[in-house]
């Protein structure tokens, strides 16, 4: 076996291992006459199997090249990107509100999306606030 397959078949075990999934290869090598199966030809044939049950829609949705792939992981960090974006102008914004009861001024470098983004902050919290009010006089009614 090169060392390339090997790579791979460690590869196949280690995501068995983390993912406690089915996790099959068929490795077709250049200079390599034979075939690598991994785990095994009978093991091989056991996901085929499965997934050939599946129905075929089913089936797609299990399956995905290589370029698919990184289309799911690209989108997948650009959300995560979104939500840490989010959460730094939410963070900035909350110590803007800080600050401004502490001194009772706002940055003046403070541009309109910042002061609309502060605005939209203000609104939610002053919602929160209104829930928990409304929740704690339920509670003394009880």
């Amino acid at each position: 076996m090169l060392c390339f397959s090997t790579g791979i078949i460690k590869k196949i075990n280690e995501i068995t291992a983390l993912c406690g999934i089915d996790v099959c290869g068929i490795i077709y090598e250049e200079n390599n006459a034979q075939t690598v199966v991994c785990p095994s030809e009978e093991e091989v044939q056991m996901v085929l199997d499965k997934l050939t049950s599946f129905p075929e829609y089913k089936q797609r949705k299990s399956m995905v090249d290589h370029e698919g792939f990184l289309r799911q992981s690209i989108a997948k960090a650009l959300e995560k990107l979104k939500k840490q974006k989010n959460n730094s102008k939410k963070n900035e914004m909350n110590e803007l509100i800080g600050q401004f009861i502490h001194t009772g001024e706002l940055d003046g470098n403070m541009g309109e999306s910042d002061l609309e983004d502060l605005s939209l902050l203000i609104v939610e919290n002053l919602k929160e606030v209104e829930q928990r009010i409304e929740w704690i006089q339920s509670e003394d009614e009880d």
